[in-house]
């Protein structure tokens, strides 16, 4: 689709810009839309690690963002945060105070 050919030509010239620094995310991101996928390496930067590239990231995810926040239960306590630490704290803070809250489950990919 010309979007997602738009998308790939964009991570090229951002890549060629940022020789030293290009963006893992953004190519992995591109490397799917070309239906690359699972150990796919598209950058240096990456050449020490095993990648996954999941079908799915080539995929838009959209939402309604007056509907997330409104089902946030600790929002309230993000309120007066100015750092992403505190945010984390926040975070952390409130998944303590739970008791319904599920542990970490490793994907089976």
């Amino acid at each position: 689709d010309p979007e997602g050919a738009a998308y790939v030509d964009l991570v090229e010239l951002s890549s060629a810009r940022t020789p030293s620094r290009p963006s893992i995310v953004n190519l992995s991101i591109a490397s799917a839309i070309e239906g690359h996928f699972g150990n796919h390496q598209r950058t240096s930067r990456t050449d020490s690690s095993v990648l996954f590239i999941n079908p799915l990231m080539n995929m838009y995810w959209v939402f309604d963002l007056t509907a997330v926040a409104r089902e946030n239960l600790y929002l309230d306590r993000l309120e007066e945060t100015t750092s992403m630490q505190q945010v984390d704290s926040q975070i952390v803070n409130f998944r303590n105070g739970i008791s319904y809250f599920r542990s970490h489950v490793d994907l089976p990919m």
